[in-house]
């Protein structure tokens, strides 16, 4: 039997920790639980937890304690990286939460499947990247023109300037890097970014590709080219 998968989950909240214990767990995660910063920091070092889910504001009432944002900057300061999913009232966060290094952001109050799927998501996308980081012939760093892509802390910049991607657009660019000039159809792209039990709409895929442009605020087939009726090509 395999061991399962570990979340280590963040909240100053009880009802909400219990709440999401139940909830991963009946998914077959392994959950450990944490209300503090200190606490929380406490559990990583001591476990290194596959994800965590971490709230934005932690413990308002003490002004000397660490907030949420605090605690992702220590964990992104690891030298393992771990993938965290910001939990949060307010979407106003959403911004600094990411740009601080988080992976994905939730809001709540969450739908429960919604939640599952980015667990799962953000887990899958993080493996397949881990993977083909840690195969010999893989550099840790690829770079296609001005786009510089760290497999190892999950980062992407352009002319120098960080680019917030979520994990699947994380994985799907850094697939495209690792195979320049190749024609890819939409449906292996789905196959070797997605993987084979991914089931959805080729298009999918082309939804991704506009926000990695959109993001990286590339021109109209600059780095990444359309092939019209089959899929794309990236121009290194």
């Amino acid at each position: 039997m395999s061991e399962r998968t570990a979340i280590l989950v963040v909240d100053d909240e009880e009802a909400i920790r219990s709440a999401l214990a139940t909830l991963l767990g009946r998914a077959g995660f392994a959950v450990s639980l944490a209300s503090s910063g200190a606490e929380a920091l406490e559990s990583v070092r001591e476990h290194l937890p596959d994800l965590v889910l971490l709230d934005v504001v932690l413990n308002e009432s003490d002004s000397s304690s660490m907030s949420g944002l605090d605690v992702l900057r220590r964990i992104r300061a690891l030298e393992r990286f771990i993938p965290v999913i910001m939990l949060t009232s307010y979407t106003e966060w959403q911004v600094e939460s990411l740009g601080q290094g988080a992976i994905a952001f939730m809001t709540k109050p969450w739908d429960a499947n919604a939640l599952l799927s980015q667990v799962r998501a953000t887990l899958g996308a993080v493996a397949h990247i881990r993977k083909e980081s840690q195969r010999e012939e893989n550099p840790a760093v690829l770079r296609a023109q001005d786009v510089e892509i760290d497999t190892m802390h999950y980062r992407v910049f352009r002319s120098k300037q960080e680019i917030d991607l979520t994990p699947i657009e994380f994985a799907l660019l850094a697939f495209l890097a690792r195979n320049p000039n190749r024609e890819w159809t939409r449906e292996q792209l789905l196959d070797k970014v997605w993987g084979y039990e991914w089931v959805g709409f080729p298009r999918t895929v082309d939804r991704h590709i506009a926000a990695l442009r959109r993001k990286l605020k590339l021109g109209r087939d600059e780095l990444i080219e359309t092939l019209h009726g089959t899929g794309y090509r990236l121009i290194p």
